[in-house]
């Protein structure tokens, strides 16, 4: 008997489906068909199918009407375009203070380079000084005979350089011992 039902069940369900089918090929595929061969026939009529349809359709409440819709469109485009304009400040501000940070910087690079070569000239100043030093000590640590030979053989602008450093008793013992032409040559650019 169970065999039986089952048959019966099946039978049921077969009858359903096929009523649906029916109803889909009978009723929905041609009235498809017919709406849009509507569509067409008035298109190629000259009717503009789409404006009347959103007409039709903006009546309905469910369905929002586009013109609603385009005054947000143009209020925002509009705070769009002011947004756009206060960027354009804001890069124009940040710019320009841009350039004055870079010009800083400039300023502050060049002050810096100043003072490097500053140092470095003072830094040349104190060595070529203290090596002048060493070499007056070492004329004057010489015996006066000595150091009148060795200044004898400088270039003239060298022996007046070293005679200026030289303390002025070392300086009279080296001169006495120096041929009185030289001396007296030496003697007025030391002064000069």
């Amino acid at each position: 008997m169970k065999s039986g039902d089952a048959m019966s069940e099946n039978k049921q369900t077969e009858k359903s489906q096929n009523k649906f089918q029916v109803f889909f090929m009978v009723i929905i595929i041609p009235a498809a068909f017919a709406v849009i061969l509507a569509v067409v026939l008035l298109y190629y009529l000259g009717f503009n199918v789409g404006e009347t349809f959103q007409k039709t359709a903006g009546f309905m409440p469910f369905i929002e009407n586009e013109q609603e819709e385009e005054l947000p469109e143009e209020e925002k485009l509009a705070q769009l375009e002011h947004e756009n304009e206060s960027y354009v400040q804001q890069i124009g501000q940040l710019e320009s203070r841009l350039e004055e940070k870079e010009k800083e910087v400039a300023d502050l690079e060049e002050e810096l380079l100043t003072l490097q070569t500053d140092e470095i000239a003072s830094q040349d100043i104190e060595e070529v000084t203290a090596d002048l030093t060493d070499i007056v000590k070492t004329l004057e640590g010489m015996t006066a005979s000595k150091a009148a030979d060795i200044i004898s053989e400088l270039p003239q602008e060298e022996a007046v350089t070293y005679l200026r450093m030289m303390r002025v008793n070392n300086r009279a013992e080296v001169l006495s011992r120096v041929e009185p032409e030289s001396a007296a040559q030496l003697l007025s650019q030391i002064s000069n």
